[in-house]
C-alpha cells in the first residue's frame, strides 16, 4: 500500500514539475498566435502591431514578404537584394498609380530573386516585374537561400510556429511594445567613415576575389525571361548604381571581361535595361550614397522615375535620362 502510494507520489512530483516548467512555453507559444510576427495564422488590423511588425521582416526578409503578397498580391513586383529593397512601395504608387510589393531582399542574392519570382507567379502573376541585378550578385559562389525555407516554414502552421524566426520576432517585437523603443538590428557600431572604409576593404573584396561565371544563373534568367514574354509579363532590369570607388574594384580585380560579358548577357533577355553602375556625376559624388554600396533616398526616388519611364520627369530631366542610358 505504501509502495502504490510512494509511486503516484512520484508521478504527481513528476507531472506538477512538467507543468511548472511547461507553463512559460506554453505562455510563449499563447504570445506567437496572438501577435503572429509574419501575419500568417491572419491577417493584422491592428495599427500598433502592423507597424512593430516591421521588426519581423529584418529578422527573416523573406518569410514577411512572401507571406505579404500571399495575403495582399499586386500587379507589380520588385525583386533584388537591399538595393533594390530600398526603392519605396509608397512612391513607385505615386508614380505608376499601381499597387507594387517590394520582394527584394536585406543580403539578398540572385538565387533568391529567381526562387522567388517562380513561387509569387504560382500565387498571382504579376503583370509589370522589375529586377535589380548587381554585378557581385551574378557570380555563382554567391549562392546562399533563404526563401526555399521561409517558403516551406508557411506551408505549416507548426513549423511556423516554432521556429527560430517567429520566436525571435514575437520576443522583440514585445520588447519595443514594452519599452516604447525602436528595435535597431542592423546598425553597424561604426561611423559613417569607418563602415565606408569597411565596405571597401572587406565587403567588396569578398564578392570580387573569388568569382565564378553564374552559368545556371543566365539559364534561369532566361527562362524566367521566356516565361515573361509567353505571358505578357512587363520585365524590366536595372543595374543599381554603386559609388565610383567600389565600381573601380572591377578594375582592380582584372573582372573587366567577365562584367562586359554580364551586362551583354542581361541584354540578350529582349527586355528594357537599365545600368545605373558606371561612372557619372551622380556616382562620384559621396552624398549620393549612405556607403559605397547603397545609394540613398534621393538617388532611388530618381531610379523609380526612370525605370518607371515617368514621362513628366523624362521631360524635366531629359538629360539625366541620355546619362543613365548612354
Amino acid at each position: 500500500m505504501i509502495n502504490h502510494f510512494m509511486r503516484y507520489y512520484q508521478v504527481y512530483k513528476f507531472i506538477k514539475l512538467l507543468l511548472y516548467f511547461s507553463i512559460p512555453l506554453m505562455i510563449l507559444m499563447i504570445l506567437v498566435i496572438y501577435i503572429d510576427p509574419y501575419n500568417i495564422i491572419r491577417k493584422e488590423k491592428n495599427q500598433t502591431l502592423i507597424e512593430l511588425k516591421e521588426i519581423s521582416s529584418k529578422v527573416n526578409y523573406p518569410l514577411a514578404a512572401l507571406q505579404k503578397y500571399t495575403n495582399t498580391p499586386s500587379d507589380t513586383i520588385i525583386l533584388g537584394d537591399s538595393r533594390a529593397a530600398s526603392l519605396n512601395e509608397k512612391f513607385f504608387k505615386e508614380i505608376t498609380h499601381k499597387n507594387v510589393t517590394n520582394l527584394a531582399y536585406g543580403g539578398g542574392t540572385l538565387q533568391e530573386a529567381i526562387d522567388t519570382f517562380w513561387i509569387v507567379s504560382k500565387i498571382y502573376v504579376p503583370k509589370e516585374v522589375y529586377m535589380g541585378v548587381n554585378f557581385n550578385l551574378y557570380n555563382a559562389l554567391n549562392n546562399k537561400n533563404r526563401v526555399l525555407e521561409a517558403n516551406k516554414i508557411r506551408s505549416s502552421l507548426s513549423s511556423y510556429l516554432f521556429s527560430k524566426y517567429c520566436i525571435k520576432s514575437t520576443l522583440l517585437i514585445l520588447k519595443s511594445y514594452i519599452t516604447q523603443e525602436k528595435v535597431s538590428i542592423e546598425r553597424p557600431s561604426m561611423t559613417r567613415e569607418e563602415f565606408w572604409k569597411y565596405q571597401l576593404d572587406i565587403s567588396g573584396p569578398y564578392f570580387f576575389e573569388n568569382y565564378k561565371y553564374p552559368v545556371a544563373y543566365f539559364k534561369e534568367l532566361q527562362k524566367i525571361s521566356e516565361y515573361c514574354h509567353k505571358n505578357k509579363i512587363r520585365l524590366t532590369i536595372f543595374i543599381p548604381p554603386t559609388h565610383i570607388e567600389l565600381q573601380l574594384k572591377i578594375k582592380e580585380y582584372k573582372l573587366e571581361k567577365e562584367y562586359k560579358k554580364f551586362l551583354d548577357n542581361l541584354q540578350s533577355l529582349g527586355f528594357p535595361v537599365y545600368n545605373f553602375n558606371f561612372s557619372n556625376e551622380m556616382t562620384v559624388n559621396k552624398d549620393n550614397f549612405n556607403d559605397p554600396f547603397h545609394f540613398n533616398h534621393s538617388f532611388a526616388k530618381a531610379i523609380i522615375r526612370i525605370i518607371t519611364r515617368d514621362s513628366k520627369y523624362m521631360q524635366m530631366f531629359h538629360e539625366e535620362y541620355r546619362l543613365f542610358n548612354q
